[in-house]
């Protein structure tokens, strides 16, 4: 094969590894919205919801690359994180909670497992939902409420 053509198909290959690349990337983006609705997924949705049984709960959550800003909530009042899964299986939420003089401040959703004692949800238990509620004693994750 001539070295002209062999140049023009090592650089096709090149240029078909980097769209795919980018595709790949634009993919893995974490698309937080407001309503399931919002949200235009290349992989799956998912959602956390955070329902809250208590007056006044303050809370703070964002990803690695999305800051969802100070949240408050009352008694019978939810509040969810909707957002596009990474095609990395790279999607994780850390919320930070206040509650009167009393913090806590922890991972509320990964796609990958955790090698941490403290609960959290994780995608393969739990498909693409997620459900925290909290209480005046204590945080209740899925497998205890």
């Amino acid at each position: 094969m001539p070295s002209s053509i062999k140049s023009n198909f090592l650089m096709g290959k090149l240029l078909f590894l980097l769209v795919l690349l980018l595709i790949l990337s634009v993919a893995s983006y974490a698309n937080v919205a407001n309503t399931y609705d919002d949200i235009n997924c290349v992989t799956y949705k998912g959602i956390v919801h955070i329902m809250s049984r208590v007056n006044n709960l303050r809370f703070h959550c964002h990803s690695k690359d999305d800051d969802l800003g100070d949240v408050t909530r009352n008694a019978g009042e939810e509040y969810q994180i909707r957002f596009c899964l990474d095609f990395f299986e790279r999607s994780r939420f850390r919320c930070h909670f206040y509650l009167e003089s009393k913090q806590q401040d922890f991972i509320v959703y990964t796609e990958a497992p955790l090698t941490e004692t403290q609960p959290y949800c994780y995608r393969g238990d739990y498909d693409m939902d997620c459900y925290w509620k909290v209480e005046e004693d204590r945080f209740y994750y899925p497998k205890t409420f």
